[in-house]
């Protein structure tokens, strides 16, 4: 708890935070509770409320008063609170910095606070260490005023707010409008969106693990600063600053600060302030590509959708020969930049839209509404084919909607065409939804945009809300059936282990859990989940070239080595499909989407 309190606290929405500058003080403990009241009163009359974190056994409660730092009435209230403060730890014989060190906030105090004759010692010891104040200059020592060298500019005194339209005021050759959407709270003239949504980095560092959990795949493997969630945070703040020249927010350098991140939404619920870097890279790439234009790399990927959906069916045996073909892979690799040992998916020659549309609708008063990604539907069909003939064995109707809701233009940051692609998939899901109908989706990446980013990619568009409220993943779906007592499945009866990989986005928004109890159903079905991370495909970032060994050092850390010393009995469980590209490319094991698990484990009717 007490380690999670910070960043909890630190995520707090909007622009007021708790800020540190009186936290480390320590007194008596039976005299804690008395400085603690007397503190709340007077920044209660200051009209300034206080959070509290942390531990109080030793006499330190950290207290942080709850301040907006770009207004500057309340930074005016800061050393006013400070002097409090410390004259009530003087008080009590307590330590103004009883853990952490003065540092610039509280070494104004020391003179005061220690008094004159043994300030004067801690001169004379700095004189004779460091005679060039070299070292950390201006702390405990000859020290400046707590409110100088903040991250928000000098105020003067005006009671005005400046924070955003100040501080993040962009150069005249950089545009104000950086972005159209809003990190949630109230917002203020002059903020932009995009600053508020970097500036939910606290600097904590909790994205620097390396043990486990998700975030952040590309410094586990890099141990690299500029790959971490702070790192890339800072680069884009020190951008938008002017510590950096405005045109650096759109360099290839900063593009190359971006790279790694495989938008894996880790940091949305492992990050203790929330910060989205997925959705930061997206309004970042948007904007690179309005500065240095579109790659056709970017494009093949954007448009993955439309050219599977031409490539399959009756062309999919010349696509196939193609894709095949040494010759053609070589100029592929070349033009595009893919890894050249990576094989592009193969393609359907009945999509699973063909083989639905042939097959009689079963009427059923429990009906849903299957929404059919673009890769189940050209790639991979007999995964769509698998949850169909389960749903309808457990007694289902199925209306099925194929569609490509976007995902690979977010991907890209190619919002302008993820917004078109929404808009056509929220018609098609409109009439579902008013119905009341679940909609049920079998590539988590897929199903879980229309609840994710279709919220704020189509600002108030009332469909995206409802549809998001219908939306499921399969999993999801049976587990919360079969809970109700609404699925009619008999099971066989067998012991089966599975090993069981989530995908980054299921893990990020609605965990794994689902997915346990949903494989769980069947009797003797054991089911151990992997601590693996990313797998590292990340859609399309493993296939390309430059990131081909990234790709898979990340699947190495933990994933593929988990697979491989599985025994052949193992059934391997992974819903998304770059997930299972990476298995079968990294352990030539075949990994089966939970679909098709269950359909496997029906007892014979």
């Amino acid at each position: 708890v007490r380690k999670a309190g910070l960043g909890l606290l630190m995520s707090m929405k909007g622009n007021f935070k708790p800020v540190p500058f009186i936290e480390d003080a320590a007194v008596p403990v039976a005299d804690l509770p008395d400085y603690v009241r007397q503190l709340e009163t007077f920044c209660a009359d200051l009209g300034t409320p206080i959070t509290y974190y942390a531990h109080a056994s030793a006499g330190c409660l950290h207290v942080r008063p709850l301040m907006d730092a770009s207004m500057a009435s309340d930074v005016a209230k800061m050393p006013l609170i400070a002097q409090f403060s410390a004259d009530l730890v003087r008080g009590y014989g307590g330590a103004i910095s009883s853990e952490h060190g003065d540092g610039r906030s509280r070494s104004w105090l020391n003179e005061a606070f220690y008094g004159p004759d043994l300030y004067e010692l801690f001169k004379q010891v700095k004189q004779i260490f460091d005679p060039h104040a070299l070292l950390n200059p201006g702390i405990i020592v000859d020290p400046q005023p707590m409110t100088d060298n903040m991250r928000w500019p000098a105020l003067g005194g005006r009671d005005a707010r400046v924070g955003f339209s100040d501080y993040l005021q962009p150069p005249a050759n950089l545009p104000q409008e950086l972005t159209a959407w809003q990190v949630d709270g109230p917002t203020q003239p002059g903020d932009t969106g995009l600053s508020r949504a970097i500036n939910l980095c606290n600097g904590s560092g909790v994205c620097r693990q390396t043990a486990g959990g998700t975030m952040c795949p590309s410094f586990m493997v890099t141990r690299d600063e500029m790959h971490s969630t702070r790192g890339r945070a800072n680069a884009l703040r020190a951008a938008m600053s002017g510590l950096l020249p405005p045109e650096e927010l759109t360099s290839p350098r900063m593009h190359g600060v971006m790279d790694l991140c495989i938008s894996c939404k880790a940091c949305k619920s492992e990050c203790p302030s929330a910060v989205d870097m997925a959705r930061l890279k997206m309004e970042f790439l948007e904007r690179y590509h309005e500065a240095n234009g579109i790659s056709l790399r970017e494009r093949f990927f954007g448009n993955v959708a439309q050219l599977n959906r031409l490539g399959s069916g009756r062309l999919a045996p010349l696509s196939n020969a193609a894709l095949g073909n040494g010759v053609v892979r070589s100029v592929l690799n070349r033009t595009l930049g893919l890894a050249p040992r990576r094989k592009l998916p193969p393609l359907a020659e009945q999509t699973f839209e063909s083989w639905f549309n042939q097959r009689p609708r079963r009427e059923s008063a429990k009906q849903l509404v299957l929404l059919v990604d673009p890769f189940t539907n050209a790639n991979y069909p007999e995964i769509g084919r698998a949850a169909v003939e389960f749903l309808e064995t457990a007694g289902y109707g199925i209306t099925m909607v194929a569609a490509d809701e976007g995902r690979a233009f977010l991907s890209k940051g190619l919002l302008s065409e993820a917004r078109e692609a929404a808009d056509l998939t929220l018609e098609a899901l409109m009439p579902c939804a008013d119905s009341g109908l679940p909609i049920v989706g079998l590539e988590p990446s897929s199903l879980l945009t229309l609840r994710d980013e279709y919220l704020y990619l189509l600002g108030d568009d009332v469909r995206a809300s409802r549809v998001a409220a219908q939306a499921l993943t399969f999993e999801e779906f049976v587990a919360h059936e079969a809970v109700a007592g609404r699925l009619d499945v008999e099971f066989k009866r067998e012991a089966r282990r599975l090993l069981l990989h989530g995908h980054c986005h299921q893990k990020a928004l609605i965990g794994t859990g689902p997915a346990r109890a949903a494989l769980s159903l069947p009797p003797g079905y054991t089911v151990e989940e992997v601590d693996s991370g990313c797998c590292g495909m990340a859609g399309s970032f493993g296939y390309e070239a430059e990131h081909y060994d990234v790709s898979m050092a990340m699947a190495e850390r933990r994933l593929l080595p988990a697979v491989r010393s599985a025994d052949e009995e193992t059934i391997i469980v992974a819903a998304g499909v770059s997930c299972r590209q990476q298995i079968a490319h990294g352990s030539e094991r075949t990994a089966l989407h939970p679909a098709q698990v269950l359909r496997q484990a029906l007892a014979e009717s």
